[in-house]
């Protein structure tokens, strides 16, 4: 640092005059010549440190000092030396530099913000010199047998590279024109995801121990379809969709059902459990509640507690579950944490894989254990809640209008005259219920995260959340129809 007329320095005085710099102590004035001052001279502030590890000195140039003599710097050591010297230490530079150093700080302060605000994780990269591999006599670590080289199956097409291929030169084989297993294994899973089974039943094994195709005709020209388009997955799904099979309903006659239990002649349109992401997903979007923002760290949404700390390792970073708050309770189930030896228990309940090892297609089961979470999950009720509010607040001003807004928000459609009837009947009991019981009403609708409008009339809010709920556990907003 740079001194001032009036600073203190291990006992003595410093005074400048006519541009001489003087030292007094105990009455004795002497001058310093400037060639021997630390704060102007380079070679003074640099022969103080020989032979040292100065810590007020930035680590490289600790290096400098103390490995280092001045005999022997190089260039750049020395020009590292100078330029620190210039704009931190001399008296006569330092105040030309100090804005700039301050706005450089500010500068860098702010990147190493964002850098540790930004989620990193591993990556793979490549040997300079590959190791080599050998097969192992009987699966023993330590009795190597004949070496082997990275390359696929022979059965296959061949690498266009074969002398030390990479993973690029595997990528551009996966998506080489030659080889069409990659195309049919991709449009099969979607249509799998669309249609509940796909045209390979077995999803997980086009080999000779799974299940031929049901139509190996369209699943061939699927597959060059997708490829032909750049595979464009968007394209790809808007076929599926879009076509007469998909579009058909669900319903079935009691001969058809006997021909066909499994609907693999698509006699009939598809008819499965929504996955446990989409159903929560779909409650949050119809209550209005969903943040659609793309991209960022897992979230940690509503869970019962004392999931984590049974199965956590003391001193883990998953030792102990800490629930966020905001919007972050309310993005989409692609974002929600998984810890694979806790997963969240709604979307286990539903299903949804643990992650411990791959999926190629979920099994669909049907407990009480999924129809009490739809009624009383924090977060699928606060949805009922919050769809409430839409319906007082922008479904018109009569029950009826309400509850036909509530049908298209979540069926897209109207509801029957027999539906309206009940739907009218549980609201009338509701209302009448809580209407003698505010203090009910209140708790009712206190759950999440997310406050009700305060406009909105207790009592009257509560009725309507249960009637949502009932409409958000109906058979046809769980199920694909």
């Amino acid at each position: 640092m740079g001194l001032k007329p009036g600073d203190k320095l291990k006992g003595l005085a410093y005074t400048q005059h006519g541009g001489t710099v003087f030292w007094d102590k105990a009455g004795v004035s002497g001058r310093i010549d400037p060639a021997n001052d630390p704060l102007s001279s380079f070679a003074a502030w640099t022969r103080q440190y020989e032979g040292k590890e100065p810590q007020e000195l930035p680590e490289n140039l600790r290096k400098v000092f103390k490995d280092t003599a001045s005999t022997n710097r190089t260039p750049e050591q020395v020009t590292l030396l100078r330029n620190h010297f210039l704009t931190k230490v001399c008296l006569s530079t330092k105040p030309t530099f100090d804005p700039l150093n301050s706005a450089v700080a500010e500068i860098k302060k702010k990147r190493n913000d964002y850098n540790e605000a930004v989620p990193q994780t591993f990556i793979f990269r490549d040997l300079e010199k590959p190791r080599e591999s050998f097969v192992m006599k009987r699966g023993a670590y330590d009795k190597p047998g004949e070496k082997v080289t990275r390359n696929v199956p022979a059965v296959f097409p061949p690498l266009a590279n074969t002398n030390n291929p990479t993973r690029l030169d595997l990528a551009e084989w996966l998506l080489n024109p030659q080889n069409p297993l990659t195309a049919r294994v991709a449009v099969n899973r979607f249509w799998q995801q669309f249609y509940g089974t796909g045209l390979v039943k077995t999803s997980d094994d086009f080999g000779s121990q799974g299940q031929p195709p049901s139509h190996p005709e369209l699943l061939d020209w699927l597959a060059a379809t997708f490829r032909e388009s750049g595979w464009d997955v968007k394209g790809l799904v808007k076929l599926l969709v879009t076509s007469s099979t998909y579009r058909q309903a669900s319903r079935i006659a009691p001969a058809l059902l006997a021909r066909d239990p499994e609907n693999r002649l698509y006699a009939r349109g598809p008819r499965f459990r929504l996955d446990a992401e989409q159903i929560r997903d779909n409650a949050l979007f119809v209550g209005g509640l969903m943040d659609l923002s793309v991209g960022g760290k897992g979230v940690k949404t509503y869970q019962p507690p004392n999931i984590w700390e049974p199965v956590g390792f003391v001193g883990s970073n998953t030792r102990e579950y800490k629930q966020d708050v905001g919007n972050a309770l309310y993005r989409r189930s692609v974002y929600v944490f998984f810890k694979r030896t806790a997963p969240p228990p709604f979307m286990t309940t539903f299903d949804a894989p643990n992650r411990e090892q791959f999926c190629t297609r979920r099994e669909r089961s049907n407990t009480p254990l999924q129809a009490l979470q739809l009624m009383n999950d924090v977060q699928h009720f606060e949805a009922a809640r919050a769809l409430a509010a839409r319906m007082l607040e922008e479904g018109g001003r009569t029950a009826k209008e309400r509850l036909i807004f509530a049908y298209k928000a979540v069926l897209s459609r109207s509801p029957s005259s027999r539906e309206l009837s009940i739907l009218t009947s549980t609201l009338d009991q509701h209302l009448v219920r809580y209407a003698a019981d505010p203090e009910s009403a209140k708790k009712s609708i206190a759950f999440g995260d997310s406050k009700p409008p305060e406009k909105l009339n207790p009592s009257e809010l509560a009725a309507y959340t249960l009637t949502a709920n009932l409409v958000l556990n109906l058979d046809e907003t769980l199920n694909r129809n």
